[in-house]
């Protein structure tokens, strides 16, 4: 007992002698973190070395400066993410060096990350610097070429309208080739994972999942991970496809950044196909047309262009897709302020994206924002909220020839002949050709009139997400050391609203036209323009704009939310790395849609259904839709000194689209691989090879 006693004393008289020793050696010591360009670093750690200096330390101000009082002497290490740590004497100069590697060894894959080297699946990621600057409607445009099979098509056609991203080929459901929902993969962002079954509007268009995706601005991207093999089966019943994974940006340490950037881009064409002159089509024409030399019914006065009229035409060319093309322009605008402390991660952005058409009156625009907070709790708990949303409207004039609903502005434009112009004494006509009849329904279209009467499609969609999670860190039990629990919930809610207003229009014929042979629209020489441009030789028709002329209105909503219990348990034990999770997920969906359609609509309509003196074409339809899944996941990661992996996964799938009796799936996925690089016989062998990995993968999945 005495022994002890004295033992504790002589601590105690140590602490006291030592106090102030240490204080009388204490400085004040000041610096400057600046990164490879010599730019100053905000936010950048710096901490004293040794025991007394554990608790001691700053971080960079908004010049990179650091100002910190530290015994005499001592030494300090700089640390900033992204940059390899340096200890160094304080004082002067500090110049931090990227860690390029440190940045590529953490992949997102699904519920959690992994070491990239130790990945044995098939996952290919984005790199987010390259897209940046790339301005366009949809995020998936910006994708196009950047990842080994991962194939974007589309997008490049009306403002407003998305790619399409497709993983290794995927196949449509036999008898379901038309519908691009079939072969889209599925979208996770930030965990939430977009239901791949509801779709937008009335159409088979884009599911939800694309639409959010695509409405994301590069600017709030994190990083992009695609899931393309047996990688995927984590996500099971709806991963045949291959999945999308995005993390969003969160805020770093140090003082708060305010961040702009903005584009401005013009679309125009580089080229388009040439068209035969009006004189060259005319002789063109008379060579298809008396090319059977056995046809004794041809009429050559009638049936051909004459010599008068091909002389005449050589004077003409009325290249109305010139006349109209325009140079399109567009705008992407975002801020963000971020930042972050101990005890508080934050993010927040707001962003404007305006695209307008080559063509016609069209215009597409957009607003993003996005706000974010981690909040440390307690030393082992935290909390996480963010709320995410956009808002689009896009305007285009509704044009639609015959009942085809097709809009083919620029086709009949281009293919339209040179020879024919779009009024003749200030009356729209019909483009017939030789035969003065309609041979088919682009024959009615006229450009200008199609844009200026005021028939319109309009669409407008929104979307709201919210995000909420708690976790625990077990890190202050040696036992349970590496366990974390997390529990999470998701909500997002999707509004899409459609107007069309489709009129009656009046184009004229001429009954008799100018030349030997009566074909041109326009004089030959010393016509009487009085015959004419009579009214006696224009007859009139009316056509609708698509099928008959029409006012609809369609709505639809979509209600949804996912729950998420996850345990993850990841250590090291000497050349052991362990990593494995297990995760309970509940979600449910609630989609429903309404339209209805009435015909003849007055020309001074206010857009409502009691605008139109018609019947109701299309009754008022309405669909409501509910589904539910469950959902129970694990995943086993070993690896042994940085060689040998392997991976199991299993996911049980309940979905309510099913019978009870047969409502739940199973999908099993295995993966082995072999790190040659880190053999000692391989690098004595090919000391030249860096890193080199095989691997093979099996899995199953579902859709």
């Amino acid at each position: 007992m005495e022994r002890k006693t004295l033992i504790s004393l002589c601590f105690g008289c140590m602490a006291l002698v030592s106090t102030p020793i240490y204080a009388q050696q204490e400085q004040t010591i000041k610096g400057t973190v600046v990164d490879q360009n010599g730019d100053p670093i905000i936010g950048a750690s710096v901490r004293v070395v040794g025991k007394k200096g554990d608790n001691v330390g700053v971080i960079t101000d908004i010049d990179g400066n650091y100002s910190l009082t530290a015994p005499k002497g001592s030494k300090v290490t700089i640390s900033y993410i992204g940059h390899l740590p340096q200890t160094v004497t304080p004082g002067g100069k500090t110049q931090l060096k990227e860690d390029s590697q440190n940045l590529e060894e953490v992949v997102v894959v699904g519920y959690g990350t992994q070491k990239k080297a130790h990945l044995t699946g098939s996952i290919s990621t984005v790199p987010m610097d390259e897209i940046q600057d790339i301005s366009g409607a949809g995020l998936a445009n910006a994708l196009s070429g950047l990842m080994n099979g991962v194939s974007v098509s589309g997008g490049d056609g009306r403002v407003g309208s998305n790619a399409q991203i497709t993983i290794r080929d995927a196949n449509d459901i036999a008898g379901i080739t038309s519908n691009t929902r079939q072969t889209e993969p599925l979208f996770v962002i930030d965990g939430y994972i977009y239901p791949n079954d509801i779709k937008i509007g009335n159409t088979d268009g884009q599911n939800l999942g694309s639409q959010a995706f695509n409405n994301l601005d590069p600017s709030e991207v994190e990083s992009i991970t695609v899931l393309k093999d047996a990688s995927a089966a984590v996500y099971g019943a709806r991963a045949a496809n291959g999945v999308v994974l995005v993390t969003t940006k969160k805020g770093k340490i140090g003082t708060p950044r305010i961040s702009y950037s903005g584009t401005f881009g013009f679309t125009d064409a580089v080229s388009t196909p040439k068209m035969l002159s009006a004189y060259n089509y005319g002789r063109f024409y008379n060579i298809a047309a008396a090319a059977d030399p056995t046809n004794t019914s041809l009429n050559h006065t009638t049936a051909l262009f004459q010599a008068d009229e091909l002389e005449a035409m050589k004077k003409l060319n009325y290249d109305l897709l010139d006349k109209y093309w325009e140079t399109a322009f567009t705008q992407q605008h975002s801020v963000n302020v971020s930042g972050a402390t101990d005890k508080v991660n934050y993010f927040a952005g707001i962003s404007y994206f305006d695209q307008d058409g080559n063509l016609g009156k069209l215009d597409y625009d957009r607003w993003n924002y996005r706000a974010g907070v981690d909040v440390k709790i307690s030393k082992n708990l935290k909390a996480n909220l963010s709320v995410s949303g956009d808002y689009s409207n896009k305007k285009t004039p509704n044009v639609k020839l015959g009942s085809s609903g097709q809009e083919n502005d620029y086709r009949s434009l281009l293919y339209r002949p040179r020879y024919i112009p779009e009024y003749v004494d200030g009356k729209p006509i019909l483009s017939y050709g030789v035969s003065n009849t309609e041979s088919n329904a682009a024959q009615r279209y006229n450009y200008d009139l199609m844009q200026n009467q005021g028939d319109y499609s309009e669409n407008k969609t929104s979307n709201v997400n919210i995000n909420g999670s708690l976790e625990y860190d077990f890190n202050w039990n040696e036992i349970l050391k590496g366990l974390k629990l997390r529990f999470s919930y998701s909500k997002s809610i999707f509004n899409d609203k459609s107007n069309q207003y489709g009129s009656q229009f009046t184009l004229y014929k001429m009954t008799n036209r100018f030349g030997s042979g009566a074909h041109l629209y326009t004089p030959v020489g010393g016509e009487d323009l009085e015959t004419y441009y009579g009214e006696g030789n224009f007859e009139s028709q009316t056509y609708n704009n698509g099928s008959m002329s029409y006012l609809s209105r369609d709505m639809s909503r979509a209600d949804n939310y996912q729950i998420n219990f996850t345990a993850q348990y990841q250590r090291k034990f000497g050349e052991h790395d362990i990593n494995a999770l297990f995760s309970i997920e509940k979600a449910e969906s609630e989609s429903e849609w309404l339209k209805g359609q009435v015909s003849d609509p007055y020309p001074f309509t206010n857009g409502q259904s009691n605008g139109a003196s018609g019947q109701t074409t299309y009754a008022p339809q309405w669909t409501h839709y509910e589904s539910g899944s469950l959902s129970y996941i694990g995943r086993v990661n070993y690896s042994y000194a940085n060689r040998y992996l392997v991976e199991f996964l299993v996911r049980a799938d309940a979905s309510t689209k099913f019978a009870k009796n047969n409502r739940w799936g199973t999908f099993p996925s295995a993966s082995l691989g072999w790190v040659i690089s880190e053999e000692k016989w391989f690098k004595k062998a090919a000391p030249w090879v860096d890193f080199l990995k095989l691997r093979a993968s099996f899995g199953l999945t579902g859709r």
